[in-house]
């Protein structure tokens, strides 16, 4: 393993971890809300066959925000500024978990021909949440949490950077008995608290991420062959909603059993595997 940073013409600096360099092809893997390159690392030796590169979005991990203005919009053309600086042999693989995959779908919009034909969605935001979404619930409830941290003086810091309501917050999401891989998931989430860049606009980039969907992209995605994992108990973007999504953009679909929103830690091997499936 390799952490590097690349300068991006904006001059923005991006932290990158990269692993299996001797290898091809090339996956270039994008993490979630509010978390960081660590969330992949019971991926990287099940994908030793690739060469692996694991970037920390801008605003997130120890890469810095450029502006607290950042859309979903932004990261994706930082992406594609990410990817033109590696100056890569091949074209890369994406692969995006959660708000990862906007992200991920957004820079395919923008620059196509930058990628492989074959990329990979795991637990993407399906589509907008509506009014009567069974989705709303949550939605309304981050809101809240992020509404408090930025708005309320004094107390907000402590809200936002609160173990009790994280841990609350995990528990919801979390579908293995494993204590020892309950507290791993626990202590990533933690740590990913020290590295908040700015409340104020983790609370703009929430609402934009549930105004958004994979299927507003359909017309760029449509264009490539895409594979959506997804766990049968994910209560975030639940299989429901994507079997909908992915006959709408075309879109291979594969549900693995028994996890929900964080099968990149609780069930890693059968993700492993049908990514390694569907590359080669």
């Amino acid at each position: 393993m390799t952490k590097k940073t690349v300068i991006l013409p904006s001059n923005n600096p991006i932290a990158y971890w990269s692993h299996h360099d001797d290898k091809r092809p090339v996956l270039i893997l994008v993490h979630g809300f509010t978390g960081s390159h660590e969330g992949f690392q019971y991926l990287v030796p099940l994908l030793s066959n690739f060469r692996l590169i694991i970037p920390d979005l801008p605003g997130f991990g120890v890469s810095p925000l450029p502006h607290e203005k950042l859309t979903l919009r932004e990261l994706g053309s930082l992406l594609v500024d990410f990817v033109q600086a590696l100056d890569l042999d091949d074209k890369p693989h994406l692969v995006g978990h959660s708000m990862g995959s906007l992200v991920v779908s957004e820079a395919m919009r923008q620059h196509p021909k930058l990628f492989a034909k074959k990329n990979i969605l795991i637990s993407p935001v399906p589509s907008p949440v509506g009014i009567l979404d069974a989705r709303k619930i949550g939605v309304l409830l981050s809101k809240l949490y992020y509404s408090a941290s930025h708005r309320l003086p004094f107390v907000g810091p402590y809200i936002a950077t609160s173990k009790k309501l994280t841990r609350l917050s995990t528990r919801l999401i979390m579908t293995t008995k494993d204590k020892l891989m309950k507290q791993t998931i626990y202590g990533h989430h933690f740590n990913n608290l020290k590295f908040i860049s700015s409340i104020g606009w983790y609370r703009r980039l929430h609402k934009e991420v549930n105004k958004t969907g994979i299927s507003r992209y359909r017309h760029a995605l449509e264009q490539f062959d895409i594979l959506i994992i997804n766990g049968d108990r994910d209560s975030v973007t639940p299989p429901r909603k994507q079997k909908k999504t992915s006959k709408k953009i075309n879109a291979k679909l594969v549900i693995i059993p028994k996890v929900g929103h964080l099968s990149h830690y609780e069930k890693p091997t059968e993700l492993a595997t049908a990514i390694s499936e569907f590359l080669q």
